[in-house]
């Protein structure tokens, strides 16, 4: 199968999961012998690459400060390039989130091809409501996109109902494929000395109980929780230090907040970080904590099972769907300090608890999360739409 990916972002351009998420699916439908094509931006790139099997085509649109202009510009860059590159050579034309519609629209209606369209989020739930005209656009053209959409994915049944509710989507036409990771890529070895030298290289002392965030510093993300959690931790754990890997318009806050309540001393800001680094973080923490006010999906947490770290996570959207409580992690109440200062007491309180949930959390990650497992599905999908248009 001829499959063309469109996603404004894809590694090494990584604004948040969805990056990953391309990666990861259009690599394991390459191993499983499918021609994949990435359509996606990169200024400072080449417009062209094979990344582990997968053809990456660039596009450098007109740059604009406003997002909502820039976005349109982009998608025309996209579906010239899609035009080019000769769209009758693709099976089927996968766009993923609001900004990359506009070309699966267009190709369905000037090219009669089958079109599908993954929601990863939507504008409603990443910002509480609809609060301003951008935002109110937005929902207007992620609605647009499932109706002319031949199929919808969506990561979590959670957000199936969400869009199904907001959009009166029919719920036939959206599918429910959850995100995946290479598991081995962060179940890495790594012996106590390497992980103490590791420790202290990011100003955590052996002794020390880590407590590890990754994720983009925003509201929806829900850090300054576990923040205003930190104080009542160290209470009980007082040699803790919280780590934060991530970057975003709220840092500045939370390091403020972080003085206000007398534990910036103990909270490390390592801004973004990827790569082996970032592997290394989960493996050398004791627990990863989850705190997110909404969550589509979760893949840190898939992250962390992998690499072996108990999660503490909020019980929200697709977080609840991953993982079970007491089972391979433990839940919290989602904006509630004193649950996740209990949550993560949980862990570190019961040796034999910890090694419980991340024996489970490993099990499930490799049976049930893999990209292979998630290309299957999703080939699946594609042979539906394929024979919707036939």
């Amino acid at each position: 199968m001829r499959i063309a990916m469109i996603t404004w972002e894809y590694p090494p351009v990584i604004v948040g999961g969805l990056s990953i998420h391309c990666k990861g699916l259009a690599e394991a439908l390459v191993r499983q012998g499918h021609h994949v094509d990435v359509i996606t931006v990169g200024y400072d790139l080449p417009d062209y690459e094979n990344i582990n099997g997968v053809n990456v085509h660039r596009v450098k649109p007109i740059k604009h400060s406003y997002f909502l202009i820039w976005a349109t510009i982009m998608a025309n860059f996209m579906e010239k390039k899609l035009g080019i590159l000769g769209i009758d050579n693709y099976d089927v034309i996968h766009c993923h989130d609001w900004m990359t519609a506009f070309v699966g629209i267009n190709a369905k209606h000037v090219a009669n091809k089958p079109y599908v369209q993954s929601i990863h989020s939507t504008e409603r739930g990443r910002c509480g409501g609809i609060h301003s005209e951008d935002s109110r656009t937005i929902n207007d053209i992620e609605w647009w996109s499932t109706y002319e959409s031949h199929a919808i994915i969506t990561v979590s049944n959670s957000i199936k109902n969400e869009i199904c509710s907001i959009f009166n989507t029919p719920h036939d036409k959206v599918n429910v494929i959850y995100n995946g990771i290479n598991p081995w890529e962060f179940d890495i070895q790594m012996d106590e000395d390497e992980i103490n030298n590791f420790r202290m290289h990011i100003g955590v002392q052996p002794h020390e109980n880590m407590i590890l965030y990754v994720g983009r510093l925003v509201y929806q993300k829900g850090v300054e929780y576990l923040i205003r959690a930190f104080p009542k931790i160290l209470s009980k754990y007082p040699n803790s230090k919280l780590v934060i890997a991530g970057s975003g318009d709220m840092r500045e806050y939370l390091e403020n907040l972080a003085f206000q309540l007398g534990c910036r001393d103990r909270v490390i800001f390592l801004g973004f970080i990827n790569g082996n680094t970032l592997k290394k973080l989960y493996k050398s923490s004791d627990v990863c904590v989850i705190p997110s006010v909404y969550e589509p999906f979760g893949i840190v947490a898939l992250e962390a099972m992998a690499a072996g770290t108990p999660v503490v996570v909020s019980s929200v959207g697709g977080l609840s769907e991953i993982v079970q409580h007491d089972y391979n992690g433990v839940w919290t109440y989602p904006q509630n300090p004193d649950s996740i200062a209990w949550g993560v007491d949980r862990v570190l309180s019961d040796w034999e608890f910890r090694e419980y949930i991340t024996k489970n959390a490993k099990r499930d990650v490799y049976a049930k999360y893999s990209w292979d497992v998630i290309a299957k599905e999703t080939v699946n999908v594609y042979k539906k739409v394929i024979e919707m248009t036939e």
